[in-house]
């Protein structure tokens, strides 16, 4: 009998023993911290801040951080466009997103933050200079707050930062926010009506700004059409019109090549 309960509460040991160990496993919140896991704290996405008005950081920042290449072209401009001034024949000016918006609105100024690219090219087409201007709120308040920087295509700066030459030059479209590349003033883009009557242009001779659109309209019973080499349009019947919106200056001839002795006409487009 003795040896019976003996047995009975030995087991009875061992069950409750085995029941807490199962127990104390079970429970997270018991046991040496550390023994346990940490898990790595994910890092948070982080945007890429502006840079300060300095020539090696602004390179970066359009090379590295957010290549200047995948912004939009300068509203009206195209890919690569002639140029008279000093830097180079061939242009391509990008701009960041805010200031896109800007010139296409006419806001009249840029944004602080606003950032145009602009590569210069030889008549060979070989990239010779790469230009940036960069707006920094309160950095030349005198000179609307322009950063100006120039770089060889390797990336060694040239110039950067209150360039002298660069204000004095600029100055002359002040009015203009220092913009020289098109028109950014709140003046409206035109719409200039020609009509074709008679078998004439009516009229014949138009004076635009770049970023104005002309509309033909066809008056004539017969079919005629515009033609002036850039653009062309379809055979148009009465009452059928064609637009186009010049983008370059330049002084266009243009005729219908159904009538082509007796039905000229040129617009002569300024910046």
């Amino acid at each position: 009998m003795k040896i019976g309960i003996m047995v009975f509460l030995l087991l009875l040991g061992i069950f409750l023993t085995t029941g807490c160990t199962d127990t104390q496993d079970a429970d997270p919140d018991i046991g040496d911290a550390d023994d346990q896991e940490v898990l790595p704290v994910e890092p948070e996405d982080v945007d890429s801040e502006l840079p300060g008005p300095d020539g090696a950081e602004v390179f970066t920042y359009i090379t590295e951080e957010n290549n200047y290449r995948t912004w939009e072209l300068w509203p009206l401009r195209e890919e690569m466009y002639a140029s008279t001034s000093i830097h180079g024949p061939l242009l391509t000016t990008y701009v960041s997103e805010d200031a896109e918006s800007a010139i296409r609105n006419r806001a009249g100024s840029l944004p602080s933050g606003s950032m145009a690219v602009r590569e210069s090219y030889d008549t060979d087409g070989e990239l010779r200079e790469i230009g940036v201007r960069y707006k920094v709120e309160g950095y030349d308040t005198e000179h609307r707050d322009w950063f100006w920087a120039a770089y060889t295509p390797e990336g060694d700066i040239i110039v950067d930062g209150r360039v002298e030459s660069c204000q004095e030059c600029h100055s002359v479209v002040a009015d203009n926010d220092y913009v020289y590349t098109s028109y950014i003033t709140d003046t409206p883009y035109r719409e200039i009506d020609v009509d074709i009557r008679n078998y004439s242009f009516e009229p014949d001779s138009v004076n635009i700004y770049v970023g104005d659109t002309v509309t033909w309209t066809n008056r004539d019973s017969a079919v005629h059409t515009i033609d002036g080499g850039l653009f062309r349009s379809p055979p148009l019947g009465q009452g059928e019109s064609f637009s186009y919106t010049f983008a370059r200056e330049g002084r266009y001839s243009y005729m219908c090549t159904v009538h082509p002795y007796q039905t000229t006409g040129q617009i002569v487009v300024t910046g």
